[in-house]
């Protein structure tokens, strides 16, 4: 058990909301949703989630469990040290460098599409502390002030109107399947970015439910391992060892956690956000079966 006194603030669980003139399915979907996880406990501080006392591994480090080649930074640091010059340290040190900025540029860009999109779905006071200096109250305006963030404007802006929200950073778990042989053997948890209900377009037969995920990553394409062909460890060994593969993993994941309780997911989508203020949508397969034998 976890001691929780020795952690940082808990982060609210969001409680029932409703959106003017949105569809019956899109609401019904958000309730089901926030009473089936709302006791799982997130800790943003140590990025700790807890059920009943006990911690759960998070969705985003189950994709680095299939690497069949991973990143072996000690021996990498070396390789550096030895063609660049400055020590392997030095090289760790870096990397350790970039990925914390990439980190806090992701989280900031999240929290501004959450933001934006709960502001124009009517609710404002759901705009995360980080971004309310951006927010000019008086307009309703909410400035992007990166390019990136530029990006997730354009993205919420040109959303065809069929589109619904549902929820944002909604933190879900396996295990809720009434049927126990598709339950998952493990618990795992996480937090998804969107979801959102298609209503399609007067076409009942393709409406349903779509999960998207914002991506701030430089490359999702591995170009080295697609050419060496470094592909995921079985089940996954028709995906390259890259970041789009691991998503695909990712998303799978917190689809299944949906189907579990009921809310069946029609498509899954990384929405990329660009440093030139652009974003490009990327379907990703179904493995959910998949991950229900192995995991």
């Amino acid at each position: 058990m976890i001691d929780k006194s020795k952690l940082g603030e808990k982060e609210p669980y969001r409680e029932m909301f409703f959106i003017e003139n949105e569809p019956e399915e899109a609401r019904e979907a958000r309730k089901t949703i926030l009473d089936a996880f709302k006791d799982l406990e997130f800790y943003e501080r140590d990025h700790i989630y807890l059920l009943d006392g006990v911690r759960l591994p998070s969705v985003s480090s189950i994709g680095g469990r299939f690497e069949s080649k991973p990143f072996d930074a000690d021996f990498q640091a070396e390789r550096y040290a030895a063609r660049w010059g400055q020590t392997a340290q030095y090289w760790k040190d870096k990397w350790t460098c970039n990925s914390f900025r990439a980190t806090s540029l992701g989280t900031k860009s999240h929290e501004f599409g959450e933001s934006l999109a709960y502001l124009k779905a009517g609710h404002p006071e759901f705009i995360r502390p980080s971004v309310m200096r951006q927010y000019l109250e008086d307009l309703n305006y909410l400035a992007p002030i990166h390019p990136k963030e530029e990006a997730v404007e354009k993205f919420l802006n040109e959303l065809p109107p069929s589109y619904h929200l549902v929820l944002n950073e909604a933190r879900v778990y396996s295990g809720k399947n009434p049927d126990k042989s598709r339950n998952l053997r493990e618990r795992i948890c996480g937090t998804f970015d969107m979801l959102y209900f298609y209503d399609g377009e007067g076409d009942e037969e393709k409406a349903g439910f779509v999960v998207f995920d914002y991506k701030t990553n430089k490359d999702l394409f591995s170009e080295y391992n697609e050419k060496m062909h470094v592909m995921l460890k079985e089940p996954f060994a028709d995906l390259f060892q890259e970041s789009f593969g691991e998503y695909t993993i990712q998303l799978s994941l917190y689809a299944l956690m949906l189907e579990d309780i009921g809310v069946n997911v029609l498509d899954r989508r990384i929405v990329w956000l660009r440093d030139d203020t652009s974003y490009e949508i990327l379907p990703l397969d179904d493995v959910s079966e998949r991950l229900r034998q192995v995991l």
